[in-house]
């Protein structure tokens, strides 16, 4: 089963359950916002399937965007937590890169608009 995290109008991520639950548990790990917190929590907890950043709060948003860029990748590309094969592994890295130049885009987007 696939699962989705909408990062802004223009893009979505789609990726199989375990990925995407392994994506979500990583953004768990790095943000503070309580609210954000209590959101990821719960699409973790009921296998929601989604998390839309566009709904949440903003600072919860921000610290999410952030990890997307620059956390996830390392996270993945040190392995913790993507037992693979090797070819599976350098796939799921290369997807999740995916994922963080989407974040990059739309970080570089709204800085360009001056509203970053």
């Amino acid at each position: 089963m696939a699962s989705d995290i909408f990062i802004s109008d223009e893009y979505a991520w789609t990726a199989s359950s375990g990925l995407f639950e392994w994506v979500v548990q990583v953004l768990l790990e790095s943000v503070d916002d309580a609210a954000t917190k209590e959101h990821l929590e719960l699409v973790l907890s009921a296998n929601l399937g989604a998390v839309d950043l566009r709904t949440l709060p903003d600072t919860g948003r921000a610290q999410i965007m952030r990890a997307l860029r620059e956390q996830l990748v390392p996270a993945a590309e040190s392995g913790l937590g993507l037992t693979q094969p090797e070819p599976a592994r350098r796939f799921t890295v290369g997807h999740v890169k995916v994922l963080a130049l989407m974040a990059e885009d739309v970080a570089k987007s709204t800085d360009e608009k001056g509203t970053a």
